[in-house]
């Protein structure tokens, strides 16, 4: 038995170099709603019900280091529609937006398309289409 059951998540922070320029990119380019100030040094963003806390950094880190200490696995996944998704593609390239591999899964605990990316701070992002419209030949995964 646990030794505190949870139910819900309340919300998840993510460490940022630039508070404004996190900010921008977390509400004009991934289309989350500004909710307003946390604390001194951090600003709540949502995404459909839930609240990330974007939270400055007191000193800037290297953009490539959250990766290297963190590894590939540990990222956010946002999910999105098949529409978004190809919509994102082309605005990510247009906008000089990193990015990274694209995957696709069949199977799996998490299955569809998904592009992954980076925000300014290097924060390895994902956007996931589960259902996307087709599925590449010889996709067997």
């Amino acid at each position: 038995m646990a030794l505190v059951q949870t139910e819900s998540l309340v919300h998840f922070s993510v460490p940022v170099n630039d508070l404004a320029e996190s900010i921008k990119f977390y509400t004009e380019v991934l289309g989350m709603t500004p909710r307003g100030n946390v604390g001194p040094n951090g600003f709540c963003v949502m995404v459909g019900a839930t609240p990330i806390i974007l939270v400055a950094r007191a000193t800037p880190r290297p953009f490539e280091e959250p990766e290297q200490m963190n590894g590939q696995l540990c990222h956010q996944a946002f999910q999105v529609s098949s529409e978004e998704y190809d919509r994102a593609q082309v605005a990510f390239r247009e906008n000089g937006v990193r990015m990274a591999n694209e995957e696709w899964r069949k199977t799996g605990t998490f299955t569809g398309r998904s592009q992954y990316f980076f925000d300014p701070s290097g924060n390895r992002l994902e956007i996931n289409d589960p259902n996307p419209p087709f599925w590449p030949e010889g996709l067997d995964r």
